[in-house]
């Protein structure tokens, strides 16, 4: 008994389905990869009016060592500003210099910048962010 059209396409889009499912779990597999427990930074404070109940994710090319150097306006390490005061995870030795915000907008930085440079970069962004202005705002207010 042949196989009518209708199974013939039928089969064509499970293999396409199947393809793509392959596709794109590889892909995501290469970006869980480069965030270990070695190369990862974060915290479980999560800002309170944040309704995305997250925080925001810095990938970059550089190694933790480089986000110990001190940030001289305030005195504190690029990974504690980050970290505790903006509410970043930071992933080391990734394959891009990015940050994703809370609700998910990826913005892409140079790639040969330093840590004091992604730093400022950050947080040019994230006073302009809405939840980031008052973060930004707060904090400031704070340092006096």
């Amino acid at each position: 008994m042949k196989p009518t059209l209708f199974k013939k396409m039928k089969n064509q889009y499970l293999l396409l389905f199947l393809f793509q499912l392959l596709f794109f779990n590889s892909c995501s597999h290469k970006i869980i990869e480069s965030c270990t427990n070695n190369n990862y930074l974060s915290n479980n404070n999560i800002n309170p009016v944040n309704n995305f109940e997250n925080r925001r994710e810095l990938k970059t090319k550089l190694l933790k060592s480089d986000f110990d150097f001190l940030y001289e306006k305030f005195g504190l390490s690029c990974s504690d500003l980050l970290i505790e005061h903006f509410y970043c995870n930071i992933c080391f030795n990734s394959y891009e210099n990015s940050l994703t915000s809370y609700d998910g907008r990826k913005y892409v930085f140079e790639n040969n910048i330093s840590a004091i440079e992604i730093t400022n970069e950050c947080l040019n962004l994230i006073s302009t962010m809405s939840m980031g202005e008052n973060e930004y705002s707060t904090f400031l207010k704070n340092q006096e």
